[in-house]
């Protein structure tokens, strides 16, 4: 039907042949099997005016709607359809419109050259087509477009509309001789390059791109491409990269096969921090695709690698900021999404928080071999800093189950005077075989024996306690980005009993890190806890809670708490001046008031049977509360023998900040202020 439509609408025979084959390469052009490069240009003979229009074309199992094709005399020629259908053709969505001009067309019998202009939903450019016995050459060519144009093709993804600046050049070529399959090759590149998602999780400036590849037809057509990111900045939701200091070359060989996508090789390379090889499988039948990968080598050198590709990833964890150095190698097999085997290299690895100082490795060294169960896979430091908290050098042997970092002995570590011993630390990270997909699963169990409370406390920045701690922390776990420790911590502090329960930390090293925690301590020395903070002596026994504790970026939000004097204790305790002095303070009296009495001032110390004090925080206010409250007063100290001393608070609500500022008045010895001065 085709070849009949040509023939009646031209004459003479010759010449419609030389048409036909014309206009068959344009159709050819059209349904996206040829790629061409620039031919030569050469003299263009008048043409006599030629017209064809058609209802319909089937061709090659597609078929064309409302076709309108037009050659003028000077050559100039226009190609319209308003549809295509048939098999992976919707990419071209309602229709197309060609224009251009031909600038060669002849036949050296039996070879055919045809070279043209051609425009086309606003792009420019050329193509060219060569055929000779047995072989043929279509290519097609566009230089120094707007990367804009690019949002209004049909067919490309939605991604395309994100584009609002930039130039590429883009070369195609399709070719074929005698029996053998087609071969397809490609150049493309783009300059100044600039596009931004509407979520803002996507972003380029100035992007600099060029690639290049080729693939062969066949039962399992094969694919080559390389290209590199050469200049400008790149944004993939959390990962940034400036690439004004390096390009990033990469370069993916492989070939699709019946039940999806063979990567026979995958590489990384920008000339110092990043150097990858590896190989991928891919199936594409099931919408959750298994797949398989294969690293036969990584190669990061710090600290390039960590500013180039880690940085900005970290800094969701608020890890940004570090100093590193070192060197990290890596091999690896995952099998159906989990890793199989590996092997981790470390060597003189450091990484220190020079910002926050909130901690620092040094002198790191390990070899990993997970899934290699005859290599005993080490890891030691030099020096392990928490905050201030030196834990020195250590060594620590691992499990090699894929997948999992555990110890396979307990470790020790001389810390403060004491020890730490972890006797179970498990670490199963994503997508191994043990746990799956997620985040990372955290087991811990480890034990505190005989740490020196003053080098601790001054470490944390508190005031200076004195005494030893013990204790042990059962378990902890990792849950929705929440850690979590299972059970209590128990301590033996102050020579009683402090137990932690429900804890929970949210972002511990991120920004604002938020706290949860339940806490009951039981039979305390109160003349140990007050000297510690130099209140004034206080002799007894303290229980205690702290239920409900919220804690952000490390201060107290709200809680629930009570400290008073057990039930069982009998009889009374001493209490110092300076101490009666203190806890009028806190509960919102003078300082002085208590003890305004000639005769109360010739005591030092006084008896008292009973104290407690509550004290529930919301919205920075502390809702005080006592061992009794008559309405006029909330009893905060009940007075025993001669003289009897009470105390009482009458103000019930008491302004948190100013509450901890009369702390920290006791603890330095200064003089605290209740209200205003007189005159404000």
């Amino acid at each position: 039907m085709f070849a009949s439509s040509i023939n009646q609408a031209c004459r003479p025979a010759k010449r419609c042949a030389v048409r036909r084959q014309a206009f068959a390469a344009v159709v050819l052009l059209l349904l996206g099997n040829a790629v061409l490069v620039r031919p030569g240009a050469a003299a263009v003979p008048e043409w006599p005016e030629l017209s064809f229009s058609a209802a319909s074309i089937e061709f090659a199992g597609r078929r064309l709607e409302g076709v309108q094709a037009r050659v003028g005399e000077g050559g100039e020629y226009r190609l319209s359809f308003e549809r295509m259908q048939g098999p992976e053709a919707g990419f071209l969505g309602r229709g197309l419109d060609l224009s251009g001009r031909l600038e060669d067309l002849h036949r050296d019998d039996p070879a055919l050259t045809v070279a043209a202009t051609l425009n086309t939903l606003g792009l420019a450019g050329r193509f060219g087509l060569q055929t000779r016995p047995e072989a043929w050459r279509l290519e097609l060519e566009f230089s120094e477009q707007e990367a804009g144009l690019l949002t209004e093709l049909p067919g490309l993804p939605a991604a395309a509309g994100w584009i609002r600046r930039g130039r590429f050049d883009a070369a195609f070529e399709l070719r074929q001789a005698g029996d053998q399959a087609p071969d397809f090759g490609f150049r493309m590149g783009a300059s100044d390059l600039s596009f931004d998602s509407p979520d803002g999780r996507y972003a380029a400036e100035g992007l600099t791109v060029s690639a290049s590849g080729s693939a062969v037809a066949g039962e399992s057509p094969g694919f080559v491409i390389e290209g590199a990111l050469q200049s400008g900045e790149l944004l993939l939701m959390d990962f940034y990269r400036d690439f004004a200091d390096a390009a990033l070359a990469f370069g993916i060989e492989g070939r699709l096969t019946g039940g999806g996508l063979e990567l026979d090789r995958v590489s990384l390379d920008d000339g110092g921090a990043l150097s990858m090889e590896a190989a991928a499988q891919i199936g594409l039948a099931d919408a959750d695709p298994e797949w398989s990968l294969r690293v036969t080598r990584l190669e990061l050198a710090f600290p390039a690698a960590y500013r180039r590709y880690l940085e900005s990833t970290a800094a969701v964890w608020a890890l940004d900021g570090l100093e590193v150095t070192g060197q990290v190698s890596w091999s690896g097999q995952w099998e159906s999404g989990a890793l199989a085997s590996g092997d981790l290299e470390i060597v003189d690895f450091s990484a220190v928080d020079v910002q926050r100082d909130r901690f620092a490795v040094t002198g790191l060294e390990a070899h990993v071999r997970p899934g290699d169960h005859a290599f005993d896979s080490r890891l030691r430091w030099q020096g392990l800093l928490v905050g201030d908290i030196n834990l020195g050098a250590g060594t620590a042997l691992l499990d090699s189950e894929p997948g999992t970092v555990a110890l396979v002995e307990p470790l020790r570590l001389e810390v403060l005077g004491g020890r730490l011993d972890l006797s179970t630390l498990r670490i199963v990270l994503p997508g191994s075989r043990a746990e799956g997909r997620g985040e990372p699963d955290i087991r811990l169990e480890a034990g505190i024996e005989g740490l020196d409370m003053s080098r601790l406390t001054t470490a944390l920045g508190w005031p200076e306690f004195g005494g030893t701690i013990s204790g042990e922390i059962p378990g902890v776990s990792l849950n929705g980005g929440v850690l979590t420790v299972d059970g209590e911590i128990r301590f033996a502090v102050f020579d009683g009993l402090v137990s932690l329960k429900n804890l929970s930390v949210e972002r511990p090293f991120g920004v604002l890190p938020s706290l949860a925690a339940d806490i009951e301590a039981s039979n305390l020395d109160l003349q140990q806890l007050t000297s510690t903070f130099s209140f004034g002596r206080i002799a007894g026994r303290l229980d205690g809670y702290v239920s409900d504790l919220r804690m952000l970026d490390w201060e107290p939000v709200a809680f629930d708490a009570w400290l008073g004097t057990p039930a069982a204790q009998k009889g009374s305790n001493d209490i110092s001046r300076q101490a009666v002095n203190r806890l009028t303070a806190i509960g919102g009296g003078s300082p002085t008031a208590a003890l305004a009495s000639p005769l109360i001032r010739m005591f030092s110390n006084f008896s008292y049977r009973r104290l407690g004090l509550g004290c529930a925080l919301q919205s920075n206010v502390c809702h005080l509360r006592g061992l009794t409250d008559d309405g006029e007063g909330v009893l905060l100290l009940e007075g025993a023998g001669v003289p009897k001393i009470t105390i009482r608070a009458f103000n019930r609500n008491i302004d948190w900040p100013q509450m901890v500022s009369n702390l920290l008045a006791v603890a330095e010895g200064d003089a605290i202020q209740v209200g205003e001065p007189p005159g404000r």
